[in-house]
């Protein structure tokens, strides 16, 4: 319902109540819930302080789970400040606990983060391990499939891969047209538009002279 605000009081007052019945997981669990309604309400410092308090709540309590998730709303939150160390720091953090457990939805968006974070950075090998990395991960699941499908489209189309662009945005497609997912399809729509724009335009002649040269 995007009600922040009200959400923000409501997990700060159950914080609060469990800090002072001595119950530390319960505080965690709502200091976790604090901290994602705080990032997404563009808060970010409050955000940083009420994670890494999960995080230290958590320490010796065995609640891997909950140590993940916080480490991932870091992540998030180091993203937005545009800490990217960071964002890197944590994110391996929550890819050894997920190992660890075999948590294939925490490992799939986690690699699928970090695909999209150094995809950003131009840094085309490193996304495209993560992306594959993340595809292992899919466990069957053709929305996951075709997310990354989709994001493998972006980075060989910054690449001006075109034909694999293309045949990936196809593929990742098709898969959200059979799950309905309007959205997803429509994101895919648009991209392979931009591919065949691309793809449609006439060689320059610099383009030329320098496919001349490997002949």
């Amino acid at each position: 319902m995007c009600l922040y605000k009200e959400g923000i009081q409501l997990a700060m007052g159950a914080s609060g109540i469990y800090e002072r019945l001595g119950d530390t997981v319960k505080q965690a669990w709502c200091s976790n819930i604090l901290a994602r309604l705080l990032y997404q309400n563009k808060q970010l410092d409050a955000a940083e302080e009420a994670a890494t308090l999960a995080v230290e709540l958590l320490s010796e309590k065995g609640e891997q789970y909950l140590v993940c998730g916080s480490h991932r709303v870091l992540g998030h939150i180091y993203h937005s400040k545009g800490q990217r160390e960071k964002v890197v720091n944590h994110f391996e953090v929550v890819l050894r606990v997920a190992s660890s457990f075999d948590w294939q939805d925490e490992l799939f968006w986690t690699h699928y983060e970090l695909a999209h974070l150094f995809l950003n950075e131009g840094r085309f090998n490193d996304a495209h391990d993560h992306v594959e990395r993340a595809k292992v991960h899919a466990v069957n699941d053709t929305y996951k499939l075709g997310r990354a499908m989709e994001l493998q489209a972006r980075s060989y189309y910054k690449q001006h891969r075109l034909e694999g662009a293309r045949s990936e945005a196809s593929r990742a497609a098709d898969f959200f047209g059979k799950l309905g997912a309007a959205h997803n399809l429509e994101m895919c729509r648009k991209l392979l538009q931009q591919i065949e724009e691309e793809m449609n335009k006439p060689i320059t002649s610099s383009q030329l002279d320098f496919n001349c040269e490997f002949l």
